[in-house]
């Protein structure tokens, strides 16, 4: 399906245009952060920052006492998600659900010097994913400044266009040099304030004498700029807060991997407003991320350094075969943090030395990059003829360096703590090209370190994953694991599983082996027991599996060897079979939207009438804010969003327009990917036409505020939309429907667990036993949702495995389609004789609602057209005996 990349244009609920733009795509997770975001912003037009907040969170919006009522939000992305993309996507996602205008002046602040030049480079260079980005946005009409070009920017390259100007926070302080010419007058920026409506001068810092301040500053007072904020965690503080408030944004997206969680204003801890969090398994499973994180401990630093040196080697041997294969060109490189210049032994200058002549790498092979020397700039690294296998640096490569090849991190120190390696990890987490590789040994990152204690120096790394790279704890203890030569894993204070059992059919010969594996294996020849203490690598589990003759047994070992690495118990998939239709050729296809705007519709023929509730002929603009002191002693006034969209139509304001013009203009920017321009074009005239002639209201007037009709008239397509559907799909669920549905075995969804990545995960009390995988995703600890789980894994007699099914996940999660959108159940469940039983949970409050009603309606078809060979319930609160009753054989 095609989307117009002109204008701003947006599809309608269900329909996703993210993937279909760019030669570079987002992936879902990314799709779902900005949803959340547009829906957001969407919401507090007209709702005020809080309340959209705590619905889609549940957690109370923290406000910034000097920026009241205004949107400050923060999406928390891991390293390696791609946060600058998602960034690029925000400016027109703002622009065109909160600030609801065709450009908007973007103030993107990043936290240093190297990241602003690299921004700028990536949004200068039209051949750039970001800047083909923004450019779709705003149809190509874009201005990229750094703050410097900004102070004598012309007015000409403003207005119109949308202008992102990329500075740091720091610049934009009146105590730092450059950030005083932000404040002073400038005879460049004159022409910005001729002409103004008083309202918007009497906005404005002035002079002693009352004279406008012709200064930067006050350009972005008038225009009310859209903020990135990115690696936002350095910025909430009161002084920057204030920094802010001088330049009257409209909204502040905040993009990092590690926002501020506490919030103690009184130590002056300002906690963000987190809206979406990206979790570590969804970038996994997007292969954005080398996962997991092989960790290797030796004594001797010299060890530690041969053992880096020859994984690079391996590495290589595996990325020329991947390059055989596929023709994708690797050459794995390895980070070496070495120690400060005060150790003799182990600094930048000595290990150099050391690699050199005691093993015997070539120099051309090394680079040094730290705060002085930096021989990897304007170095090509991805570059064929590019020699560099091997950087060494102290902590110069946490800002603004960025290489997918970079494999391994060898650090001459123990990581006991996490400030030491956090962001050099980031580093080798980047997936070369975002994509999996035939060679699993190159879908991996690997460190080693040198210590005696693997697991202090284990519970180091899991700490720089959870405050470096912004990973759920969760999370990193389960993607740090002990590389082949390590005898223990980890986890947080010891191994969890501690000891595993597995019955076996044939006494086990222990004598032969090693003598460190065999202290922890023991054997109870009467009850055929066999009992393994603390966890089995791969190299033991093949040692103990040599103790045994049978395949039985071997499997059995194979079992408790994961109970020990906590990988959970081996269980077979879950393939459910998926509602389906017949197409005319006979090939059954699932039954999904596009099957719904089959049914022919002529918008055009549709009522055009507009009612007051959609569009009112009274404008609400009623103006709202706060009165306040800022820090340097003036009265001010902060508007809520109905004041800053009257003011960019008061500045900016309208030119004449024709009726014909204005249905032109609306046109492109109402979504409507499944209405022919013919039939779209004819209805917004009948609109136009309807309320010039019934109530009145001239071409002028509805010029001016033809963002708010543009969404009235959207809605009132969408309502249209809606009851088409609804007619369209009760025909298909007919049994006498020309292509009746079905739900067959020819099409299944597998569900094995490898794609399964949940935004969070369970945290409770219950330990679930039958779960295909160790990992519940998005289940609170609480709750009857979390009842119902429980009964599903303890009493329900006849499970055999069950999941967790995760919304939002079309490729990977089970789901039906309604009349507007995919229903998603919340549980998968394979029953012991074969069945297949789906479930979703409803409250008894929602229990009959209409959306509950058709979700009932399409389940309970699904079951009954699959031959019995699967269930729906839903129960209803807690009657878990539904369930039951469900289950029982006929």
């Amino acid at each position: 399906m095609f989307f117009a990349t002109t204008g701003l244009t947006r599809p309608p609920r269900g329909i996703s245009n993210h993937r279909a733009r760019g030669m570079l795509s987002l992936r879902e997770y990314q799709e779902r952060s900005l949803d959340a975001l547009a829906a957001y912003l969407r919401a507090a037009t007209t709702e005020g920052a809080d309340v959209p907040f705590y619905r889609a969170t549940g957690r109370p919006y923290i406000a910034v006492s000097a920026l009241p009522g205004m949107p400050y939000v923060c999406l928390r992305v891991p390293t390696g998600g791609g946060k600058t993309f998602m960034a690029c996507h925000a400016v027109g996602i703002a622009a065109r659900e909160y600030v609801r205008a065709e450009s908007v002046v973007c103030l993107w602040l990043a936290p240093s010097s190297a990241i602003v030049k690299q921004t700028l480079d990536a949004l200068r260079d039209r051949r750039h994913p970001y800047r083909q980005e923004v450019d779709r946005a705003f149809s190509g009409n874009v201005e990229v400044m750094s703050l410097a070009d900004a102070l004598s920017v012309p007015r000409s390259r403003m207005d119109g266009a949308a202008c992102v100007i990329v500075g740091t926070l720091q610049s934009l302080r009146v105590d730092d040099t450059e950030g005083r010419k932000v404040y002073e007058s400038a005879g460049a920026l004159q022409h910005h304030f001729s002409g103004l409506p008083a309202e918007l001068s009497g906005e404005l810092d002035r002079e002693g004498e009352g004279a406008v301040v012709y200064s930067l500053a006050n350009v972005l007072r008038l225009r009310r700029p859209v903020v990135v904020m990115d690696e936002a965690h350095n910025a909430r503080t009161e002084l920057s807060f204030d920094t802010l408030a001088r330049l009257r944004p409209a909204c502040i997206l905040e993009f990092t991997a590690t926002p501020e969680t506490r919030h103690q204003p009184e130590r002056g801890h300002f906690a963000s407003n987190v809206l979406h969090h990206v979790s570590a398994l969804e970038l996994k499973a997007a292969d954005m991320v080398k996962l997991p994180i092989r960790l290797r401990t030796r004594g001797d630093w010299r060890d530690v350094i041969g053992d880096a040196i020859a994984k690079q080697r391996e590495l290589e041997a595996h990325a020329q075969e991947e390059r055989n294969d596929t023709g994708e060109h690797i050459r794995p490189i390895v980070l070496f943090q070495a120690q400060p210049v005060s150790d003799k032994e182990l600094n930048v200058e000595a290990l150099k030395k050391r690699l050199i002549e005691d093993f015997k790498v070539p120099e051309e092979e090394i680079a040094v990059a730290t705060g002085t020397t930096r021989e990897t700039r304007d170095v090509d690294l991805f570059a064929d003829d590019c020699l560099i296998r091997f950087i060494i640096t102290v902590r110069a490569l946490a800002e603004g360096w960025d290489c997918s090849f970079a494999y391994v991190l060898c650090t001459l120190s123990s990581v006991a703590t996490a400030r030491g390696v956090e962001q050099v990890l980031g580093r080798v987490l980047r997936l070369p090209g975002a994509r999996r590789k035939n060679r699993p040994e190159l879908n991996c990152a690997y460190a080693f370190a040198a210590s005696d204690d693997f697991m202090k120096t284990a519970r180091g790394l899991t700490d720089a994953l959870v405050e470096g790279a912004g990973f759920q704890k969760l999370e990193a203890k389960d993607l740090v694991i002990a590389d082949e030569r390590e005898s223990q894993a980890l986890f947080d204070e010891g191994p969890m599983f501690a000891e595993a059992s597995e019955p076996v059919s044939e006494t086990p010969n222990l004598t032969g082996l090693p003598a460190g594996l065999r202290s922890r294996v023991s054997y109870e020849p009467s009850t055929s027991v066999l009992t393994v203490r603390r966890p089995l690598t791969r190299r033991d589990e093949a040692e103990l599996r040599g103790c045994f003759t049978k395949p039985e047994d071997h499997e059995a070992v194979h079992r408790i060897a994961r109970k020990t690495r906590g990988e959970g118990p081996i269980r077979e998939p879950i393939r459910v079979p998926l509602l389906a239709i017949r197409s005319e050729g006979g090939t059954l296809e699932m039954f999904e939207e596009s099957h719904l705007l089959d049914a022919p519709w002529n918008l055009a023929t549709c009522d055009s009438t507009l009612g007051e509730a959609l569009f009112p002929t009274v404008e609400r603009a009623g103006v709202e804010g706060e009165i306040d002191i800022t820090s340097a002693g003036r009265m001010e006034m902060i508007g809520y969003p109905a004041r800053l969209h009257a003011h960019h139509s008061r500045l900016f304001g309208e030119p004449g327009w024709t009726d014909v013009e204005l249905a032109n203009w609306l046109d492109r920017n109402i979504p409507h990917a499944d209405v022919p321009r013919a039939h779209s074009s004819l209805f917004i005239l009948n609109v136009l036409s309807g309320l010039i002639k019934n109530r009145g209201i001239t071409v002028e007037q509805l010029a001016r505020r033809k963002y708010p009709l543009a969404r009235a008239i959207e809605e009132r397509i969408a309502e249209h939309r809606r009851e088409q559907r609804k007619r369209a799909y009760a025909v298909l669920l007919l049994p006498d429907a020309a292509a009746p549905l079905e739900t067959s075995a020819e099409l299944c969804l597998t569900i094995d667990g490898t794609r399964y990545d949940p935004g969070w995960c369970y945290d409770g009390p219950w330990r679930f036993r039958k779960h295909l995988i160790p990992v519940v995703g998005e289940l609170k600890g609480e709750g009857e949702e979390y009842e119902c789980a429980v009964f599903l894994d303890h009493e329900l007699t006849g499970v055999d495995t069950w999941i967790r099914n995760l919304e939002s996940r079309p490729q990977t999660s089970f789901w039906l389609q309604t009349s507007t959108d995919r229903f998603y159940p919340d549980f998968v469940v394979r029953l012991t004789d074969g069945r297949v039983l789906v479930v979703e949970y409803k409250g008894e409050d929602r229990w009959s609602n209409d959306d509950s009603q058709e979700k009932r309606k399409v389940g309970d078809l699904w079951a009954a057209r699959s031959g019995g060979k699967c269930l729906f319930v839903m129960p209803k609160g807690k009657d878990f005996g539904a369930i039951e009753r469900a289950i029982r054989p006929l």
